[in-house]
């Protein structure tokens, strides 16, 4: 499903968008496979899809509009606006500013992806990896991980390199060398290896046996944006599918 940015869903979309007041704007960034926007300025993904859906089925009038991630963050703090950050994680320093929805989408567990001067066990952990000194692992400024990666980072004696690259850039860093490891949701690093991989690269995916469960993607709203109208948004939604670990 594919919507302009910076454009309003259709009237006729909305059954309910006579009683609706003024439409409230979509933050989004460019994040494939979650959160897309294409060059002719329609969006899709895997959570947008289901986040239109929803507003469509409750009446909302919406508008998206491309923001960058640290910048959306900046906005929702303020609270000078009535605005949504779509398939954001939620978090306990962000519930300090924010309001959430319920969940959209729950994204893949969390995997490694590792250049070939790498060589790992397979039943690795990620402490193992994050406790060597001579691993340097790549993280995007900024960026939450999921508690437990968060968590794990916070304390590594790897060496930490980082960068305001967006993901796609950050995946293609390690296939040129420039860190050995970073992380991703198995399903963004395969979508990277689809459409942005160099086909002659010897990176792999590493699977880890103390990964956790992928986490939940919400809307992140100002706290302008009325009770009422998420509560609308949650009823409408589709809770979405666990997805588990690959089998090896």
């Amino acid at each position: 499903m594919m919507l302009h940015t910076r454009h309003l869903l259709p009237l006729l979309l909305l059954p309910h968008a006579a009683n609706a007041i003024e439409p409230l704007e979509l933050q989004i960034v460019q994040r494939p496979p979650y959160l897309e926007v294409h060059p002719d300025g329609t969006v899709g993904g895997i959570t947008v899809a289901p986040t239109v859906a929803a507003f469509r089925k409750a009446g909302i009038q919406v508008f998206w509009k491309e923001v960058p991630a640290v910048r959306q963050v900046l906005r929702v703090k303020k609270n000078e606006e009535r605005i949504c950050s779509v398939g954001w994680y939620k978090t306990e320093e962000r519930q300090q500013f924010a309001k959430f929805s319920q969940p959209i989408t729950q994204d893949s567990p969390w995997a490694g992806f590792a250049g070939p001067q790498v060589q790992l066990p397979r039943d690795v952990t990620v402490r193992a990896v994050l406790a060597d000194p001579a691993v340097t692992v790549l993280l995007k400024t900024g960026f939450v991980y999921g508690d437990y990666l968060d968590r794990e980072i916070a304390v590594m004696r790897a060496q930490r390199k980082e960068t305001h690259a967006d993901m796609p850039q950050v995946l293609r860093m390690i296939e040129v060398g420039r860190a050995q490891i970073t992380f991703a949701p198995i399903e963004e690093i395969l979508h990277y290896l689809g459409h942005y991989s160099n086909s002659d690269s010897e990176t792999k995916i590493v699977m880890f046996r103390d990964m956790p469960p992928g986490y939940a993607r919400h809307l992140m709203c100002s706290k302008r944006v009325e009770n009422e109208l998420i509560a609308r948004f949650n009823t409408a939604l589709v809770a979405p599918a666990v997805k588990r670990k690959p089998q090896r």
